[in-house]
């Protein structure tokens, strides 16, 4: 056994030993037995079962961490997909503006009056 099973199998032995002192020797050493036996087992599964839990919970804690991950790759994505849009919604608002700019100048020429000619009465 290792030295934590032993630790646990002695503290559960103290516990149970003063209790033998009604029994003849004979019997007291049967019962013995046993409860070393048991205690043993009861130690094994106890260390058994700790592992578990601590297997469960770095098992969940993976989980979590990977599920948090996906979620953030998730928003970068999102990020990335508006700020590509934004960036194509800012490169046409360049493009209309650059365009409305030689146009107007287009247009004020065309439109600029033209002299009147005088007409001269008799």
């Amino acid at each position: 056994m290792s030295s934590d099973k032993k630790t646990l199998a002695n503290q559960l032995s103290g516990l149970l030993l003063p209790k033998l002192k009604g029994l003849s020797e004979k019997n007291a050493k049967k019962l013995l037995e046993t409860v070393e036996k048991s205690v043993g087992e009861i130690a094994k599964k106890y260390v058994k079962f700790i592992q578990e839990q601590d297997k469960e919970a770095e098992k969940a804690k993976e989980k979590a961490e990977k599920s948090k991950k996906k979620l953030a790759e998730k928003e970068a994505k999102k990020k990335a997909k508006l700020a590509k849009k934004a960036a194509e919604m800012k490169q046409v608002a360049q493009l209309m503006s650059k365009e409305s700019a030689s146009v107007a100048p287009k247009v004020l020429a065309k439109v600029a009056p033209k002299p009147k000619a005088k007409v001269i009465k008799k």
